[in-house]
């Protein structure tokens, strides 16, 4: 499979991932609306304190997985493609896809590793 094919194919499947998940986040708010719109028709009273609630609820988690995972993404993508070069050995292209998981599960061991480390209040 030439590599022009493999990029398509990848960023095809892709942009139907990325659909799928936000087709699925409409369907949801669609439901929460809709409940929200019943519980206001039935009992006003009550519905105010739920939209209280959901405001309260939006305040920022800070979580910073999909971010960490882009840049671990980026990291491997530039460190296979330095590492692949102009020599194309198979072996090369295994390696450089064994960056992949290798670099993402080390930012997110180091997330988790620096979140512990906060919690326990230690400064070193």
């Amino acid at each position: 499979m030439p590599a022009t094919e493999m990029i398509v194919m990848v960023a095809g499947f892709s942009a139907l991932a990325l659909v799928a998940i936000q087709l699925l986040r409409l369907a949801g708010a669609a439901v929460r609306h809709k409940t929200i719109r019943k519980l206001v028709d039935r009992d006003p009273v009550a519905a105010e304190r739920l939209i209280g609630g959901l405001d309260a609820a939006r305040v920022a988690t800070g979580d910073d997985r999909l971010g960490i995972i882009l840049v671990a993404f980026g990291v491997a993508m530039i460190g296979a493609s330095i590492l692949v070069g102009h020599r194309g050995d198979w072996a090369d292209f295994g390696i450089a896809g064994a960056l992949f998981p290798l670099i993402v599960g080390a930012a997110l061991w180091l997330r988790h590793y620096a979140f512990e480390r906060a919690g326990r209040g230690e400064s070193k």
